[in-house]
């Protein structure tokens, strides 16, 4: 038996208020692919996430055919309570997820988010990295407030 019972990260999962802003964002502006999208519901839903509710929406979103890193949207339907919300802020808070995502055209992305109305938290920025090849990033925050790390290597384009 190995050490490390573990195998990479296939997915990270977002609980999303609305799935549909989210896929506007995900698929729409970044241009991942759906993996998967169904409804999962009860036994099990209520149960998996302790909110009372009538099932669970699930998107799975993946890049050029991926297997892993694939990101994932949760809408709980009709759960009892409502779930709060985390909203927008363009200051990141201790404790926040940043999901990393390598671009090779950061310039398309940023007029799509400009376009769409998307919180763009920081625009593309040259990051001086010793011994590293020229990179740029640029973070948003999704519908939910997600923070979204867009990274390319090279020259802007």
């Amino acid at each position: 038996m190995a050490d490390n019972p573990t195998a990479p990260v296939k997915r990270t999962t977002i609980v999303v208020r609305d799935i549909e802003a989210s896929l506007g964002f995900y698929r729409d502006i970044l241009g991942l692919d759906v993996f998967y999208d169904g409804v999962i519901g009860n036994p099990g839903a209520s149960e998996l996430t302790s909110i009372d509710c009538e099932g669970i929406r699930m998107v799975v979103l993946q890049s050029q055919g991926a297997e892993t890193g694939m990101i994932g949207l949760m809408e709980l339907l009709k759960a009892d309570p409502p779930l709060e919300s985390t909203g927008w802020n363009t200051r990141l808070r201790t404790g926040e997820t940043i999901l990393v995502i390598p671009t090779d055209n950061m310039k398309l992305l940023h007029e799509r988010m400009e376009a769409a109305g998307a919180c763009v938290v920081t625009p593309p920025t040259r990051m001086v990295v010793p011994n590293r090849p020229e990179i740029h990033e640029m973070m948003a925050r999704d519908p939910d407030g997600v923070v979204v790390n867009l990274t390319q290597r090279g020259p802007l384009r």
